[in-house]
């Protein structure tokens, strides 16, 4: 072997072992390619070399074990959890469970629905959760209480529910009594049966009454002269009446009514007739029947049913029967609402009704339910023995009680005093109103067309709106406590 060949194996041998010796030294430089950065191959992620995408675990199955309704009335639980329509034992859908709270709030019977789920007795188990803030359905409708001659007191209320039970049947009930009279109605309506559209409301009725009667020129008792004669009297009565919307603003309304009445006048009373002479007083309500058809429709276009500030409402109705004979009435009514700066209202209001033929009293217009200073008749019942009053000097309307003819004309201002319906569902407003009313039966009683008996009606007070109805205490309501 030659000396340079000895040279370049010793080279060889001492850079290996240099090598071995440093094997975490970095690498010689590479040499340049004359590519960029960008040209070079990226470097492969590991997770790339997985699969793209993971199927998903299979979804726990949830079962239904119970439903719990909270915030519903004990009458309408079964109603409303028929509606739910989630069968327990069966599994959750959550697309069934937001149906069933939609359901629950289109019935009308809750402002708002809230879902949740609890657990159950065991895994996979849950207890189904609705509460309802329920929207209050119960109204008190009046409130009879009064004093005056012979009657000294009385007292009652009316109280109804949209939808006690939560199956679309409605619920009405009455009572009124004094120590020698008592009147009592039950009401209930339902859809309108035969696929009639509409509410059909069906009502019984039970007066146990005491009137006075008066003659055209007195009245005598046991041969004295009387101011008036209490006659006893009985009533049971139903009412069929089917309600219809024909319209967002118009309703419209028909119905029978039937009722036996039974009359009869103490003995030793009798009355004096246009001629002055005297006869034996006879009120034809012995064991009488009455069969009456009614009609009414209604024109509502007023911005709030019970705290009104703009808009109108119109009534239409006529009523036909028979009692002592045919007879016929008529009546009409507009209402008419204006809103000036402040948030003050004005109201005007027109009434006018005639009847025609052999009604019974009970079917005539009487003074109460026209003046604020007479009690109105309370479920049919007449506790006050007042007649008309005379703030108009000469008004003659003291002669009237149950007449034929009927008219009123009032106007009224008021002022809201609380946050009325814009701001919050109740308020408070004090009002001040003046009409002027007339009522007379033409060939009765001496009153002709031209002697027409017209009086004034002033009142003034506070009107609240509540939860269950809208109540008010006014200077009419004083009068009506105080001895006439």
């Amino acid at each position: 072997m030659t000396r340079s060949a000895l040279a370049l194996l010793a080279t060889l041998t001492l850079s290996a072992l240099a090598h071995a010796q440093a094997p975490d030294s970095p690498p010689p430089p590479a040499e340049p390619s004359g590519r960029s950065a960008d040209d070079l191959p990226l470097a492969v992620d590991p997770a790339e070399a997985l699969p793209p995408t993971l199927p998903p675990l299979p979804p726990s199955t949830r079962i239904v074990e119970s439903v719990r309704l909270v915030g519903v009335r004990v009458g309408r639980q079964d109603a409303i959890r028929a509606r739910v329509a989630l069968t327990p034992g069966r599994p959750l859908d959550e697309q069934a469970l937001e149906d069933a709270r939609l359901r629950l709030l289109a019935t009308g019977l809750c402002e708002r629905v809230d879902a949740r789920l609890d657990r159950g007795s065991a895994r996979g188990r849950v207890v189904v959760v609705l509460r309802c803030d329920e929207r209050v359905t119960t109204s008190l409708d009046a409130i009879h209480l009064g004093h005056a001659k012979p009657t000294r007191f009385w007292a009652g209320a009316e109280v109804s529910d949209l939808d006690p039970f939560g199956v679309g049947v409605g619920l009405g009930a009455g009572v009124v009594a004094s120590r020698e009279q008592l009147a009592t109605r039950l009401a209930v309506t339902f859809p309108a049966p035969f696929g009639l559209d509409g509410k059909l409301r069906l009502a019984l009725r039970y007066l146990d009454g005491e009137e006075p009667f008066v003659g055209p020129r007195g009245q005598r008792l046991d041969g004295e002269a009387v101011a008036q004669v209490a006659v006893p009297y009985r009533r049971v009565g139903a009412d069929a009446t089917l309600h219809r919307d024909l319209t967002p603003f118009v309703r419209l309304s028909g119905g029978l009514s039937g009722e036996w009445v039974d009359a009869t006048p103490p003995v030793g009373a009798e009355v004096v007739d246009h001629a002055g002479a005297l006869d034996a007083m006879d009120v034809h309500l012995d064991g009488a029947a009455a069969v009456t058809a009614r009609g009414a429709l209604v024109w509502d276009r007023r911005d709030d049913p019970a705290w009104p500030t703009r808009g109108h409402r119109a009534a239409l109705s006529g009523d036909v029967g028979v009692f002592d004979g045919p007879w016929a009435a008529l009546t009409g009514r507009w209402t008419q609402y204006f809103r000036l700066p402040g948030g003050s209202v004005v109201q005007l209001d027109g009434f006018l009704g005639g009847l025609a033929g052999g009604a019974p009293f009970f079917e005539r217009f009487f003074i109460g339910d026209l003046h604020p200073y007479i009690p109105a008749r309370a479920l049919g019942l007449n506790f006050s023995r007042r007649r008309g009053p005379n703030l108009i000097e000469d008004g003659r309307l003291d002669r009237a009680r149950y007449e034929t003819l009927a008219g009123r004309a009032s106007i009224e201002y008021r002022i809201p005093l609380g946050a009325g319906p814009a701001n919050e569902p109740y308020g408070v407003e004090f009002f001040i109103s003046a009409a002027a009313i007339s009522l007379m039966s033409p060939g009765e009683y001496g009153a002709a067309l031209d002697d027409v008996p017209v009086d004034l009606a002033v009142d003034a007070g506070l009107r609240v709106e509540t939860e269950i109805g809208v109540m008010g205490l006014s200077i009419g309501n004083l009068f009506l406590v105080v001895e006439p």
